[in-house]
C-alpha cells in the first residue's frame, strides 16, 4: 500500500501537469466571502444604474421611431397628392397595436382599409391634443413654429401644399401633432410633428426642458 505521502505528492503532480498549482498552507487563491459580497454589491450598483438608462435609450428610439414614421407618412402624402391631381388627407385612428395613421382622398369619410397607405405609430404612443396636465410640456408657440397651427387632419392638395379640408374646400393652414408615452416609474417621453403652411415637415422632441429638433 501507498503511504499517504506518496499518493499526496502524485496528486500535485497530476494536477500541475494540467495547468492547476497548490498554493501554500494558510494562503487562499480564491475569494473570501466578504469579498464576493462586496463584488455582488458593486454588481448591483452598477445594475440598478444601467438599467433605467438603457430603459430610456429604448422608450427615446420607440418614441422619435413613431415620428419619423409619421412624417414619412405625411411626405407620402403630398406625393400622392401630385401624382395623383387630388386632394388627400392624412387621418389618425387607434388599432390593437397602438395609434396608426392612414391616407385616403379627402372627400372619403370611410374608414381606414387594408388597401389605405399607412404607418403604425406604435403602441407606447399616445396622440393628445394639446400637452395638459401635470408633466406636460408647455405646447409649441406660435413663435417656435413660424405660425399658427390648427388641429385637423392634414390634407394636401393637388400642387402638394398644406390645406385643411372641410366640405370641399381645402384652406391653407398649419398642422401639429402631440404624441407622448408611459414610461417607467411615472416617466413620460414627449414628441410633436408639424407641417407648416409652405409644407415643411418637422419632428420636435421635448428634453424635459423645451422643445428642439
Amino acid at each position: 500500500m501507498k503511504s499517504p505521502t506518496y499518493i499526496r505528492q502524485t496528486v500535485k503532480i497530476l494536477f500541475r501537469n494540467r495547468g492547476i498549482s497548490f498554493c501554500p498552507r494558510g494562503f487562499s487563491g480564491g475569494f473570501s466571502l466578504v469579498e464576493l459580497l462586496v463584488v455582488l454589491a458593486v454588481m448591483s450598483v452598477l445594475g440598478l444604474t444601467a438599467i433605467p438608462t438603457m430603459m430610456t435609450v429604448v422608450s427615446n428610439a420607440r418614441l422619435q421611431g413613431g415620428g419619423t414614421n409619421l412624417s414619412g407618412l405625411l411626405q407620402n402624402t403630398r406625393m400622392l397628392a401630385v401624382k395623383q391631381n387630388a386632394t388627400m388627407s392624412a387621418h389618425f385612428t387607434v388599432l390593437g397595436n397602438g395609434p396608426v395613421a392612414y391616407v385616403k382622398q379627402a372627400a372619403d369619410g370611410s374608414g381606414i382599409t387594408g388597401t389605405d397607405p399607412q404607418v403604425q405609430l406604435g403602441a407606447p404612443l399616445t396622440k393628445v391634443s394639446t400637452p395638459l396636465g401635470a408633466g406636460g410640456p408647455t405646447p409649441l408657440t406660435t413663435t417656435e413654429l413660424g405660425f399658427t397651427a390648427v388641429e385637423t387632419d392634414t390634407s394636401f392638395n393637388s400642387r402638394g401644399l398644406p390645406c385643411a379640408y372641410v366640405s370641399g374646400t381645402c384652406t391653407s393652414a398649419g398642422f401639429v401633432y402631440y404624441f407622448k408615452d408611459r414610461r417607467p416609474m411615472g416617466k413620460t417621453g414627449w414628441i410633436a410633428v408639424s407641417v407648416s403652411p409652405a409644407g415643411r415637415i418637422r419632428r420636435w422632441i421635448h428634453n424635459g426642458l423645451s422643445w428642439g429638433s
